[in-house]
């Protein structure tokens, strides 16, 4: 009697090698997205929080600089893991190119949709408005990502992103100001940074879950021919 070593496929894995969730594709496209939201989080935080010019801005911007470096590093050893899942299959792989053009144009309408709020505040000097808007248009492309990538945490970060600047605007004046910066620049950045953050992490945790589940091995003992 000898053992045979099989590797465990997670839940959802068809026989030919690939499918929605564990297909290698949607696990990249998933991981980059991860290390996107932890990137563009750090970036739009660390800028609001140079504007502070405060001591413990300067601290907050530090310490965010170092963990974002940490993350930013695990999010790209994570990437290349999930080159080592199965591909699709071809039916999977037509299915890939109408999720990529279905992304494509939701990422379209949010850059407008930016573009057109931006410039109206601009306009209408409304500098403090400029942030929370924006940080909601945000928030609100993630709901039909969440059904498109089937990413339930999305609704999730998709609420948060506009709570925050919702309660922001309704708890603190326009004019209210942390440091030299207004309060509805640095409070929806920060906050909204932590929860781009998290949804990164999680993102990025589920795909090393997934390739560390094709690298365990099951033993079974079967008899020796």
């Amino acid at each position: 009697m000898e053992p045979l070593l099989l590797h465990r496929a997670p839940v959802g894995t068809s026989s030919e090698g690939g499918s929605s969730v564990t297909g290698r594709r949607r696990n990249l496209g998933l991981a980059g997205g991860s290390l996107w939201l932890i990137v563009s989080g750090a970036g739009f935080a660390g800028a609001s929080l140079l504007v502070v010019q405060t001591a413990l801005a300067t601290t907050l911007l530090t310490t965010m600089g170092v963990l974002a470096a940490g993350l930013i590093v695990f999010g790209i050893a994570t990437i290349h893991a999930a080159f080592q899942l199965p591909d699709e299959v071809a039916s999977r792989k037509s299915e890939g190119r109408r999720i990529a053009r279905q992304f494509g144009v939701i990422v379209g309408i949010e850059g407008l949709t930016l573009t057109l709020v931006t410039v109206v505040c601009v306009v209408q000097r409304r500098w403090g408005l400029i942030a929370p808007l924006d940080l909601m248009i945000v928030g609100l492309h993630f709901l039909p990502l969440a059904r498109l990538f089937t990413v339930a945490r999305y609704y999730l970060t998709a609420a948060l992103f506009c709570a925050i600047p919702i309660a922001t605007m309704l708890l603190i004046p326009e004019s209210g100001r942390i440091g030299h910066a207004l309060s509805w620049l640095v409070l929806p950045s920060v906050g909204c940074a932590f929860v781009a953050w998290v949804t990164g992490v999680a993102g990025l945790l589920e795909v090393r879950q997934l390739v560390g589940a094709f690298h365990t091995p099951l033993a079974f003992v079967v008899p020796r021919v």
